[in-house]
């Protein structure tokens, strides 16, 4: 990927993708709050919006990319239609699937067990 694609507000496809894995592979022993993981998320948004931009090889990359870290953070999740979220963000229509998930193991598990 070329680095002077960028996404939202100056952020680099490279830094959204990272804080996408970084979240999705580490889930288990993530220690960062709810603000870092919300904000993990939007990245998800972005690289969203940016694989319908790229043209077709790059869009594809980046895709697989996604699709692999998306894999992982499925099954370190579980779907509870947003709820354990909804204490947290603004009500807004078509949000991605990722905001109805929470984890099902670690640290944020017990603080969001703890906030319902």
């Amino acid at each position: 990927m070329r680095a002077h694609v960028w996404v939202g507000r100056g952020h680099s496809v490279e830094h959204s993708l990272a804080l996408w894995q970084g979240l999705a592979y580490t889930l288990g022993e993530y220690t960062g709050g709810i603000d870092d993981y919300i904000y993990s998320l939007y990245s998800r948004d972005a690289l969203e919006a940016t694989i319908e931009r790229l043209p077709g090889p790059h869009s594809e990359l980046l895709r697989r990319l996604v699709n692999e870290a998306d894999e992982t953070f499925r099954k370190a999740t579980r779907d509870d239609g947003g709820q354990s979220l909804s204490e947290f963000l603004m009500p807004e229509e078509n949000r991605g699937w990722w905001y109805s998930r929470r984890p099902i193991i670690g640290p944020l598990n017990t603080y969001l067990d703890a906030v319902e």
